[in-house]
């Protein structure tokens, strides 16, 4: 009876530590995220073409960033048994890669 207990203590620890890795994930997904909204706005008031592109250069590295941060809250879903990941494209939107001016 008691191994059962400390079995069952042991899983339930687990569902708690992959639930909280999954909760930290999305926060830096979203802090990412709003890092790549923050540059975007920069970009769309910056005029001289060398402060656009260095810009678009650390948009683009965190555009990256937040691909992988995706891949990981995938990864961390499945973890926990949710196989569907639809929503995530809406709910955490990465937008496109940027181009430098020429």
């Amino acid at each position: 009876m008691a191994a059962k207990d400390s079995v069952e203590k042991t899983q339930e620890e687990i569902i708690k530590e992959i639930a909280k890795a999954l909760g930290h994930t999305g926060y830096l997904l979203d802090a990412v995220l709003e890092e790549m909204k923050q540059l975007e706005y920069k970009m769309a008031r910056t005029i001289e073409k060398d402060d656009y592109n260095n810009l678009v250069e650390k948009f683009n590295m965190k555009r990256q960033e937040a691909l992988f941060r995706r891949d990981m809250l995938i990864i961390h879903r499945e973890a926990i048994g949710v196989r569907q990941h639809k929503f995530l494209d809406k709910y955490y939107p990465v937008p496109g890669k940027k181009k430098k001016r020429t």
